[in-house]
C-alpha cells in the first residue's frame, strides 16, 4: 500500500495541461489490442512516460480522467485588502517585518499587498555623504 502512495505523490508532481479523455483511451486501448508501446508513442505523438502513467492511472483508478481537485495558482495570506488598507492605516509607521508579525504573516506577503493596494516601501530618510576620490583636487 506504500507503494501505491508514493507513485501517486510522483505521478501529482508536475501539473500541466492534460490531454484529452479520447486520446488516453485510444492509446491505452492500442496498447492492450497488442500494439508496441514505442509504436503507439509515435503514432499518437506522446512521450513513454506518459503512456506507461496512463496504464498505470487504468491499472489503480480503473479510469483515465484527469486529476483534479488540486490547488492552482498561489495561495495568498491577505485575503481582504479592503481590511489590510484599514490595518495600514492605523500601523503605518510600522515596518513590513513589524507588519508581518502584528498580521501572522510573512513580511514578503506584507511587501506584496503593500504593492497591490498602492503603498511604497520606506525611503531612506536622509542622504549618506559620498567620499572623496582619492585623486581628487582641492577647488
Amino acid at each position: 500500500m506504500v507503494k501505491i502512495i508514493v507513485k501517486i505523490k510522483y505521478f501529482n508532481k508536475y501539473k500541466t495541461m492534460s490531454y484529452s479523455v479520447d486520446l488516453r483511451e485510444r492509446a491505452v486501448k492500442a496498447v492492450h489490442e497488442g500494439m508496441n508501446k514505442i509504436k503507439v508513442c509515435k503514432i499518437f505523438n506522446i512521450a513513454r512516460q506518459t503512456l506507461y502513467n496512463w496504464l498505470y492511472l487504468e491499472k489503480i483508478q480503473g479510469h483515465l480522467n484527469p486529476q483534479t481537485g488540486f490547488q492552482k495558482g498561489h495561495s495568498h495570506g491577505i485575503k481582504d485588502l479592503n481590511e489590510f488598507r484599514e490595518f495600514v492605516a492605523h500601523h503605518g509607521d510600522y515596518t513590513q517585518v513589524e507588519m508581518a508579525e502584528i498580521y501572522r504573516v510573512g513580511s514578503s506577503t506584507i511587501g506584496r499587498a503593500m504593492k497591490k493596494i498602492g503603498y511604497s516601501r520606506k525611503k531612506r530618510a536622509k542622504l549618506m555623504p559620498k567620499e572623496a576620490k582619492k585623486n581628487a583636487r582641492p577647488i
